[in-house]
């Protein structure tokens, strides 16, 4: 589903700016290299007015965004380029050989659990480092269908879950996951046996809530809503009971968790970062390594 939204997604886009140039050449005296430039930024343009739409949605205060000037800035810019380039990911990753890593030594599995919306083609970055480092065996899930109820997953995830603890030999498992998948391994968590799950590092992940997705009545979305009884339901289990230690990546200028500080989760490590977006988040060097650092631990 993911690949079909993504190739619409991209589709859209080439027939608008298509249609510019168009319009353009037959109503203009533009030179050709001139229609394309203007082209190209119509693109460019949609691509920001899509990366801002969150903050605006969500209700984000204006002095807040004021107040994050050039980071916001900086983050909106970031954001704009990765959707685009996890929308081509995302429309051919069904053409693509799976991205999952083999065993190394020493075993150190790893799962990856993507956000809403997305797909396991997000994690091409982070699984060349993983393959690069020889730290593995990894797999990425591909959660289906999208909209479903987090809890819906819960099952799948820990049957992948099982699969890498068996592979590497009965080693715990660490998760690595984005977004709405942070709190989906966090139910995972609860659900599965001890000693199976190692750690979780979360990336962008709304542990408290976001405010665009009130905005939103997919099962997932109210289940992301701040203050909703799913998510009083995670918090009140209580993390770290099976002795899961946990890690928060975020940026303060997140443009879908809104506020930012819906990431920091308590008895986490935390790990703050400015300037990136929430789709830049996955493909950030700072934030590739602050996840490899927390692998090596």
């Amino acid at each position: 589903m993911a690949a079909r939204w993504s190739a619409l997604a991209l589709a859209l886009q080439l027939a608008l700016a298509a249609g510019l140039a168009v319009v353009l050449a037959a109503t203009s005296t533009l030179s050709g290299g001139a229609i394309g430039a203007l082209t190209l930024l119509e693109i460019c343009a949609v691509a920001l007015l899509a990366s801002a739409a969150p903050l605006v949605l969500a209700g984000a205060p204006a002095t807040g965004v004021l107040r994050r000037g050039r980071h916001l800035v900086r983050a909106l810019l970031d954001d704009a380029i990765a959707l685009e380039l996890e929308l081509v990911r995302m429309a051919i990753e069904p053409w693509r050989a799976s991205p999952d890593t083999s065993a190394a030594t020493p075993c150190r599995p790893v799962l990856l659990i993507h956000g809403l919306g997305c797909s396991r083609a997000v994690w091409r970055p982070l699984l060349a480092r993983l393959r690069a480092t020889r730290v593995g065996p990894a797999r990425a899930l591909s959660l289906e269908p999208l909209l479903a109820d987090i809890d819906t997953h819960v099952a799948a995830v820990l049957a992948e879950l099982e699969l890498l603890f068996a592979r590497a030999g009965g080693r715990a498992v660490t998760i690595v996951a984005h977004s709405m998948g942070g709190l989906l391994a966090r139910a995972a968590s609860r659900a599965g046996r001890e000693g199976l799950i190692a750690r979780i590092i979360t990336i962008g992940a709304p542990h408290h809530g976001t405010a665009l997705a009130c905005r939103f009545h997919w099962d997932n979305a109210r289940q992301m809503c701040p203050g909703s009884a799913w998510l009083a339901a995670l918090d009140d289990q209580g993390d770290g009971r099976r002795g899961v230690s946990l890690t928060s990546l975020y940026s303060l200028d997140d443009n879908y968790i809104v506020p930012a500080q819906s990431a920091r989760l308590r008895g986490a490590r935390l790990v703050e970062l400015r300037g990136l977006g929430h789709l830049g988040l996955l493909n950030s060097r700072r934030v590739l390594d602050e996840v490899m650092a927390e692998l090596r631990r």
